[in-house]
Order: C-alpha cells, then structure tokens, then sequence
C-alpha cells in the first residue's frame, strides 16, 4: 500500500508529543532540550521519556512510494528499541527525528531532499548521529554533508545501502569514490548489510550449486546494476564457472527478444540480472524466459527483490526468479532476533520484514554508543567503530575499519506460487569479493 510524505509523517508523529509520558523534570547535566529538525518531510521530535529529549537520532527513510511501508516498519522498529531504554542512552534522554528521502513523484530518493535533509541535521547540534539513509544514491548525496559537518563528522548508520563505493573501491565503483565521501579524511559512514560484492558473490555460489556450469551477466548502465554484475562475474570465474557472455540492456527498449537469443545462443545456465526492477526488469525476465525455458536460472540482486514489481513486470514469468537480499526471515535469526520479532508482531500486528530488524540492531548500537561517550559525535562515532556486537538481534558482527560489517550472509529467494519464498542462506569467502 503506497501513502503520501503527509500521511506516512501523520502516522510517524500520532504519539509524538514530547514528554508524554513523564513531567518535565530537571537533567542531571543540566544539558539544553534538543531543538527539532527544520526542514521539510521531517516528522515532530518523537519522544515518551520522562522530561525531555537532550540527544537526537536523526532518522532518512522511505515515507512516499512502493516501498513507504518499509520506513513505516522501520520507525516502528526505532521506536520499540527506544522504548526497550525508556528513551535513554546511559544518562542521556535520547528523542528520534524521522524525515523522508522520497517524494509522491517517484519511487527513487530526491537527491534535493537527501542533501537539504543532510544539512538540516548537519546544523543541528542536537542529532548526535544518524540513521539511514534507505537508498545508497541518497547516502552518497549526504554523507560528504554530514561528514563535513561543523565541529566534526556526523556518525551515520545505514541498515540497508549497499553500493561498494561507499566504503570500498571496485567494479562499478566510480573514480575518486569512496575518498569524495569524506572530505575530513575520517570515516564517519557504517553499514549493517554485505554490500553488493558480497551479492554478487552469494548468486555466483547459488547458481553453482543449482548445477549452472556456464552463466551470462547482464546489468542495466547504471552503477550499482554494473558493479553488482561485475561482482557476480568475477566470483563466477573464480569458482569455475564459464562466464559466457557479459552485456548491458536498455531500460527503455519495448523487448528483449534479441538479447534472449544470444543468452540461449550462449549456452548459459543461468542469468543474473545487475541492475533495478524498476529499469523494465520485468519484460527482460519475460522474454528470457520465453527464450530459455523454465528449467533456466534467473537471478538478481536486493533492488529485484520486490515481488509486486516483479509479477506486475513479468507474469507468469517472474516464477522461479532468485532474487538474493542481505536478510534472512525471522525464524533464520538468532534468538534475540527471533524474540524481537515476535514482539514486534504482537504490538504492531505484522511480522517485521526486509531491514527493520537490522534497523533495530542499528538503534541499539547507537543508543549504546551514545551512553558510552560523553555526548559529542566524536566520541559516539569512534565507540560506533570499536565495539563489537555479541548476541545481536542479526548476529555477532564487529565493523572493520571501512565501516562494513564482518557479517556477510545473504538471503535467497525464489518466486513460487506467486510469493518469494526462502530457499537459503550464503556466507561468501572474502576471496570471492570484487573490492579494493
């Protein structure tokens, strides 16, 4: 179900009076109370603590278009970790400021609204760190902002950007990246997903168990779709398999039926599609389909992971599609995950799916960082960076000196019946990863 910025921001602040479950009682460090966010598409501060919020966690997530339900369950998700702490960090009371990276336009981010969002936050001496953005093409518009932050880097928490270059150079990665990132010289950006080496890594593994000797790489121009296609052809190579073709489809051409010969021409196995669902993902799946069989692997990568798109795009087609996504299914998790998730679905009367639970993972990584330091974004970046996670609701991970997580497991998909259903998980070896 699609819903506007205003509604998505109406149900985001429907319990977001300050200090509504507490008077307004003095702080022990006598800090000022945090100053909201001015900017546009941003929620209320939220906050249920006693008195009143001194610290912000500044929040970018999906508010508008097909996947809004998404940054509504991952609100949910922040506000039940926040909750869990009473809406503290140690001896600070810690509020959430919830502000969206998309529009009613479209499905993509607003590179205008990533940037003005950056630098609202940025300013705004209360945020102490951030979580999001969603998109990598939103993170990439705002972390140089942030990074260069008056006073000093702003710390950033993705649970679900994948694109290599914000951490790594390699395939697909542009030049000067990540360097441009970060203007201090510091890294300030961590993620809570592999990225898309790892992706491409994981499908290459799938497809050579699922019998694939020859596979062909497909990828639609655009960045992300050519390095997570680079990713998947150079682990293919390295673990056996014949790459028997590697090429580019035209988001706008009417088919595909030409392309498909040379697929089936090929002789390959199995096809991974690099690239966006959205740059007319569904007809390539359709007339490969058509010239391959049923019997033929298709697989792609998390931006393919959107059964809607894919039916709509598709048909009957999209049956049997392997879509691979950094997230497992909430019986997968481990048992602090697994209890989260029942919890989750018991306050908000749905399972909590694709990030959100990462997310959480996020809110309790910061909400600790923040407690350990002394209030500053200096002090809550560097224990962001130093302290491992043991007994996480994804696992125990620690994040390496990029800001990539040590966590590297992948979910697999496959379209049955009409519904993804899981089919497994893939840790890929680090040889296996197209990096710098």
């Amino acid at each position: 179900m699609n819903r506007s910025p205003l509604a998505a921001l109406v149900i985001l602040a429907a319990a977001a009076t300050i200090g509504a479950c507490g008077g307004n009682e003095a702080s022990d460090r006598d800090l000022p109370s945090a100053r909201a966010v001015q900017t546009t598409g941003c929620s209320p501060i939220t906050y249920h603590g006693k008195g009143r919020p001194e610290l912000l966690i500044g929040v970018s997530t999906i508010l508008a278009g097909q996947f809004a339900d998404h940054g509504i369950q991952v609100s949910q998700a922040l506000r039940m970790v926040l909750g869990d702490r009473d809406w503290h960090a140690g001896d600070y009371n810690v509020g959430l400021q919830i502000c969206g990276e998309t529009t009613r336009a479209g499905d993509a981010p607003d590179p205008k609204l990533c940037r003005r969002t950056a630098r609202a936050f940025a300013r705004n001496r209360s945020v102490v760190v951030v979580l999001g953005e969603h998109f990598s093409g939103c993170v990439a518009e705002g972390l140089p902002i942030l990074n260069a932050a008056a006073g000093g880097p702003v710390p950033q928490v993705s649970a679900s950007a994948t694109y290599l270059g914000l951490t790594r150079a390699g395939p697909g990665v542009s030049r000067g990246e990540p360097a441009r990132f970060y203007p201090t010289g510091t890294r300030s950006f961590i993620r809570l997903v592999p990225p898309d080496d790892v992706s491409g890594a994981a499908a290459a593994m799938f497809a050579k168990d699922q019998g694939a000797r020859r596979v062909y790489a497909l990828d639609d121009g655009v960045p992300y779709g050519f390095g997570v296609a680079e990713a998947f052809a150079e682990a293919a190579r390295r673990i056996g398999l014949r790459v028997a073709g590697r090429e580019k489809w035209n988001p706008k051409a009417h088919d595909y039926r030409e392309l498909a010969d040379r697929v089936r021409g090929s002789g390959a196995q199995a096809v991974f599609l690099g690239g966006y669902v959205s740059n007319n993902g569904g007809q390539l799946i359709k007339d490969l389909r058509a010239a391959l069989g049923p019997g033929a692997q298709l697989l792609g990568p998390d931006a393919f992971n959107n059964l809607d798109a894919l039916v709509e795009g598709a048909g009957a087609a999209a049956e049997g599609f392997a879509p691979l996504i950094g997230v497992v299914p909430n019986r997968e998790l481990p048992d602090p995950g697994r209890e989260f998730a029942d919890r989750f679905d018991k306050r908000f009367g749905s399972r909590p799916c694709c990030f959100s639970v990462h997310a959480a993972q996020a809110a309790r990584m910061m909400l600790d960082a923040i407690a350990a330091s002394d209030g500053s974004r200096g002090q809550v970046l560097d224990h962001l960076f130093r302290t491992p996670v043991d007994d996480g609701y994804v696992g125990n991970f620690r994040i390496d000196r990029y800001g990539d997580t040590t966590r590297t497991t992948m979910g697999v998909y496959r379209v049955e019946n009409g519904r993804l259903q899981f089919q497994t998980a893939i840790t890929p070896p680090a040889d296996l990863f197209a990096r710098r």
